[in-house]
């Protein structure tokens, strides 16, 4: 949201300044217009005569030297091309004076425009961290009951149906708390080659239980400054999406490789796919695909993805077709 406000901000400074700049590039085309036709042209004698209508002593002294006309027009023309390049001088400082004072003003301008906005986000944001953090206790408690349930209640649809449901209010509750956490973590030079495996070693639980392979291939010793948490939190939902989307007995494919300047890692299943109308909204807090089912999730899992990555300056693209699969590429700056 920090990032959304600052871009808000710089768009509408640089929308202001469009407008300065462009008010001050006509007024100065028609000013420049002017100034060559009426101040810049030479003069003719008509114009001579014309400055002496209300000096009576000049008017007496023209015609008393009109054998010298000539020398007039030219003083004439001379004084007005010099009143022109004053003319055009200070349009030239006024221009330049605009467009800063203008700059300025619209910097503040969107200061105080956008505190109001920020003020009510960073409200919002401390209300969902306070109302998530009291559900803790609660979802505990609430998940060590079932725990103790008699064994012969354990396999009761009702008991099941509890601890599930248990399960998803504790992770959109800890999705929550993440996502609208302001405090970032401290990045630290990370093995993401090592931290991709550890990631995929612990989602083979759920993979083995849909039969799905997760076939691995990343460059060896890929460093970058990140948080380990955001980077397990980055790729884990991705990939934890392509296993619980994958058909039965499907494969998932992760690469990870690094060049120069980017770090790219791709994320390919073979499952049911994103609907063409849904690809627009995913990312979207608690949007979920319309055919995903009785698959279980919270919808956020993309809107964290979309939060790391902004903070760190990634970006991610997804391309799936419906029954075929979905893949998804996170690019990071190496």
């Amino acid at each position: 949201m920090e990032r959304l406000l600052k871009q808000t901000r710089n768009k509408y400074i640089a929308f202001i300044v469009l407008i300065i700049v462009a008010v001050v590039s006509i007024s100065w085309g028609i000013l420049q217009i002017y100034n060559q036709r009426e101040i810049a042209a030479p003069a003719n004698i008509s114009e001579v005569h014309q400055s002496a209508n209300n000096n009576e002593a000049f008017a007496e002294y023209l015609e008393a030297e009109k054998e010298y006309e000539a020398h007039f027009l030219t003083l004439a023309s001379s004084i007005k091309e010099q009143e022109s390049e004053r003319v055009t001088r200070a349009l030239a400082v006024t221009a330049v004076i605009t467009i800063i004072a203008g700059v300025i003003i619209a910097f503040f301008v969107a200061r105080w425009l956008m505190k109001p906005v920020k003020e009510a986000y960073e409200s919002q944001e401390r209300f969902i961290q306070d109302a998530a953090h009291e559900l803790r206790n609660p979802l505990a408690a609430m998940a060590a009951a079932l725990q103790q349930a008699k064994p012969a209640e354990q396999k009761s649809p009702l008991v099941m149906t509890f601890r599930r449901q248990t399960k998803r209010l504790i992770n959109i509750n800890e999705d929550l708390l993440f996502l609208e956490r302001s405090r970032r973590q401290t990045p630290e030079n990370t093995n993401l080659s090592e931290l991709l495996l550890d990631v995929v070693e612990e989602l083979q639980p759920l993979a083995m239980r849909k039969k799905v392979t997760i076939n691995t291939d990343t460059d060896d010793n890929i460093i970058k400054t990140i948080a380990p948490s955001d980077y397990v939190r980055l790729v884990k939902n991705i990939i934890d999406n392509a296993v619980k989307y994958s058909k039965t007995g499907g494969n998932v494919e992760v690469s990870q490789k690094k060049d120069k300047h980017h770090i790219y890692i791709t994320v390919v299943d073979h499952g049911i796919g994103i609907p063409e109308k849904d690809t627009i909204k995913v990312g979207d807090r608690f949007y979920r695909a319309s055919n995903v089912g009785e698959v279980l999730g919270t919808g956020l899992g993309l809107a964290i993805v979309r939060k790391i990555l902004n903070i760190y300056g990634g970006s991610f693209d997804i391309d799936s077709k419906p029954n075929k699969g979905t893949k998804v590429t996170i690019h990071l700056p190496a």
